[in-house]
Parts: structure tokens; sequence; C-alpha cells
């Protein structure tokens, strides 16, 4: 996957793109633009989009438990909110923040 972002993590940092919200209800409703942002931020999966240069090194023997491109569930208050020159929402996070690989 290309990280089309514009954002590349340092250090031990990683780049998630979150899954999309759904903007309407199932009865075909649309949903509130606060209502869409807290959902958007209760999204607590996504695909892993970049790796920092030191990412997982101080853990274990330091390989990687997640590889670009894989989908990933992460703390829900896991790191901050960033918005990709692409007009995507991301997620910066710590490594460590990342707790599965969804298969």
């Amino acid at each position: 996957m290309e990280n089309k972002s514009g954002i590349k993590p340092t250090g031990h940092y990683v780049l998630v793109l979150p899954d999309p919200v759904e903007k309407k209800t199932a009865g075909g409703l649309y949903l509130a633009n606060e209502t869409i942002e807290n959902k958007e931020r209760d999204t607590t999966v996504g695909t892993l989009v970049a790796v920092g240069p030191i990412g997982w090194e101080e853990f274990g023997d330091g390989s990687p438990w997640a590889s670009i491109g894989d989908k990933v569930s992460y703390g829900k208050y896991a790191g901050r909110d960033m918005l990709g020159v692409d007009e995507e929402k991301y997620v910066l996070m710590n490594c460590e923040d990342i707790l599965a690989v969804i298969a």
C-alpha cells in the first residue's frame, strides 16, 4: 500500500488509515456531522500505511508484528488524528498501540 498521506512517521510511530464510517443508517437516514465524527473516533480498525524507522525495535527481538497494508486494531484513544494531503483522516500513534493484526 502506497502512503499517499504526505505524513512520514518518525521514530517508533506508525500511521493508520481508519476504516470508513457509514454516513447513513440502515434505514437510509443521513447522520449528523457530529455523530459521524464521533463514530470515526470510535473506529479502532484500520490499515497500516507507514512505519517509522525504529518501529518495534524496543520490543522483544525487534521484529514487527504488523506490516504495511495489514488490517490492524488499535486502542480507542491511541495517537493523534491527522489530515493527509490527500484529505483523508489518519491516526499517528506509537507502534505499541497496535493491539492486533486482523486476518
